[in-house]
């Protein structure tokens, strides 16, 4: 049985080559899937509104071209449940331009029938002044557990 990351890169490779049947099996079609898709929706609840999000994806002039672990993979495991984040950059196209996104993401599977499926995905950015004051991190601070 493959990993939960072998699952979450197959899906991600799936989604590069096109294979829409392969993308939509990488998902879990239970009604309590949810996913944050990295726009124009906030959310999609569902497998059946999950595929036809990644139908209207595949007939849409966007793509994802090549990805690459930026930050991670940070994996767990227990169980029946299994968690893959990290920080992706994609290389990305769209309306004939190209580019580079780079995404937080999370992927939450479940062990559905012998094999792991996606229930949950989230893809964000930080944004710029969530609170209109600024930044409120200090200069010269360190995330806790770092070396100065």
């Amino acid at each position: 049985m493959k990993t939960p990351l072998a699952a979450v890169e197959d899906m991600i490779q799936a989604v590069i080559d096109r294979d829409l049947d392969a993308v939509l099996d990488a998902f879990s079609s239970e009604p309590d899937a949810y996913v944050f898709p990295e726009g124009p929706r906030w959310t999609t609840r569902g497998g059946d509104r999950i595929e036809r999000g990644w139908r209207a994806y595949f007939e849409a002039p966007v793509g994802i071209d090549a990805f690459r672990w930026a930050e991670g993979p940070h994996l767990f495991e227990s169980g029946a449940l299994g968690q893959v984040t990290g920080v992706v950059d994609y290389d990305v196209h769209g309306d004939g331009r190209e580019g580079r996104l780079r995404m937080r993401m999370t992927w939450l599977l479940r062990l559905e029938r012998d094999r792991w499926r996606v229930v949950h995905e989230h893809g964000s950015q930080p944004l710029a002044d969530p609170y209109g004051a600024g930044d409120w991190w200090p200069d010269g601070a360190r995330p806790l557990g770092t070396q100065p």
